[in-house]
């Protein structure tokens, strides 16, 4: 959303002198964004850059999971076991998307050490972050090139400028190719490689912590935790408006269970 509203600005602003087609030079796309796709190619290995696309997909993907909607999961999941024992989740697992919550709650099932469990799971941590990290290191590395081949090809127009003076057309070619790099590197870093990554620490912190407040939730579970303190130690995770909702349900809850 944000990076539509920005280019969609951009352009209109672009609109309020004369034609878009101005802001177009093949040559100027170049030397920016081929000299700073060249440099990341010189920086990482190709299999790292092929996962660049992948790494930009994410940055723009909402969860579709909230973390009220994993608390009234573990929640009820809590309960359940408590009543009919930890194999009765076997089905309830199986309706699960997240490959995580599956992953962690099979191994409750199959009867695995609490502290096994929260070790793998903290690994899978890891490794999600190293890879996040990896994806927005090449994004900032992007937005550090940008800038800099932008910089290259303004010497590059000014140079042509300044080879004859007296030709005027040599002289706006030139000068046109000193401005224009400069635009490109400037939207290649500030609109683009920049904000994705950004956005992608962002989220990072966010998936980290939804992730840790899955593994209390699990090892509780297995620990035939109370179904009232499993909601009360999840919901340490929330913000209080998140907190209020869940509250709400809660009651919601209650007055459904003594109407029945």
């Amino acid at each position: 959303m944000g990076l539509v509203a920005t280019i969609g600005l951009m352009i209109l602003g672009m609109l309020g002198g004369s034609s878009l087609l101005i802001f177009y030079d093949p040559f100027s796309i170049a030397i920016t964004v081929g000299g700073s796709v060249g440099a990341l190619l010189t920086s990482y290995p190709m299999k790292e850059i092929k996962r660049l696309g992948k790494v930009m997909v994410e940055t723009f993907k909402e969860e579709t999971t909230s973390k009220v909607d994993t608390i009234t999961l573990f929640t009820n999941l809590s309960r359940k076991a408590r009543r009919e024992g930890l194999l009765s989740l076997e089905d309830d697992i199986s309706g699960i998307e997240d490959e995580f919550t599956r992953k962690a709650l099979n191994m409750v099932v199959d009867g695995i050490e609490p502290e096994a469990i929260k070790e793998i799971m903290q690994l899978e941590i890891v490794e999600l972050e190293k890879r996040h990290e990896d994806g927005s290191a090449m994004l900032k590395s992007l937005g550090a090139y940008g800038p800099a081949f932008g910089m290259l090809g303004t010497l590059v127009g000014l140079i042509q400028m300044l080879t004859d003076m007296t030709d005027s057309s040599n002289l706006t070619k030139g000068m046109g190719t000193a401005l224009i790099t400069t635009f490109y590197g400037s939207i290649l870093a500030n609109i683009i490689a920049l904000p994705m990554a950004q956005k992608l620490d962002y989220k990072t912190a966010q998936e980290v912590n939804s992730m840790e407040m899955i593994i209390e939730g699990v090892i509780a579970i297995q620990s035939g935790v109370n179904p009232r303190i499993v909601e009360d130690k999840l919901s340490a995770y929330l913000s209080p408006s998140e907190r209020a909702e869940i509250k709400a349900m809660g009651i919601n809850n209650n007055e459904v269970a003594e109407n029945v």
